[in-house]
């Protein structure tokens, strides 16, 4: 079973957070954060009200180089040094520099496996790209995305390669026509931060839509 927490989100969820743009989510079991929002004190704060301990984190795993995902590096490595750091080839070397300050980053250029069930899809895509998480549950994967700009019709077939994509969490960014119908056969949608078709993939898929934002818990 994987316990998975929203630690940073523009959308609310729950009372005692910190809502601000960006996304960051705990895989509790794994001991994994992935991406760290914008901001490294709504990160703290939001940590700690959700009582996660940055210095008892085992990976740090960030899905693309955007200010809103990175921000809050500095605040747990400088907690935890000793996390295990999993970047992309296409982050600068600005990133790669600041990680470098605390610990040796890790680069990801394919499908790799980081933890017992858990996996990074490597980058995908050319303009921006960008990497997602794929957690094996029963009968397949959970995809976790940061902002899906490869699309998530195309992590979607990604994930779909190595075994069926169950459910989706994370931010959509720019929903095409394309990725409305590859989300047609995942039993469980959670889609929030950057995602712009919210209502849309609401009223197309009822069902499986579960409301996302900032300490909402996932359960698998």
């Amino acid at each position: 079973m994987f316990t998975i927490t929203e630690v940073y989100n523009n959308i609310p969820c729950r009372e005692g957070l910190t809502a601000d743009w960006g996304f960051s989510c705990q895989i509790a079991e794994a001991a994994l954060l992935f991406d760290t929002g914008a901001k490294r004190d709504v990160l703290v704060s939001n940590m700690k009200a959700l009582g996660i301990n940055p210095g008892k984190l085992r990976y740090l795993v960030l899905s693309h180089d955007h200010w809103d995902h990175i921000g809050g590096i500095e605040a747990v490595l400088a907690e935890n040094p000793s996390v295990e750091v999993y970047v992309h080839d296409a982050f600068s070397e600005k990133t790669l520099s600041l990680i470098r300050e605390h610990t040796e980053p890790r680069i990801v250029r394919e499908w790799t496996e980081i933890a017992d069930g858990i996996a990074v899809t490597g980058p995908l895509g050319t303009d921006i790209r960008e990497q997602s998480l794929a957690v094996a549950v029963s009968g397949g994967y959970l995809v976790v995305t940061g902002c899906a700009h490869p699309h998530i019709a195309r992590i979607v077939a990604r994930v779909s390669e190595v075994g069926p994509v169950l459910g989706v969490i994370g931010g959509f960014h720019s929903v095409s026509g394309e990725d409305i119908e590859a989300l047609a056969g995942v039993a469980y949608l959670s889609a929030s931060h950057c995602t712009d078709k919210i209502a849309e993939l609401k009223e197309c898929y009822p069902g499986s839509f579960q409301p996302g934002g900032v300490g909402k818990v996932h359960r698998f």
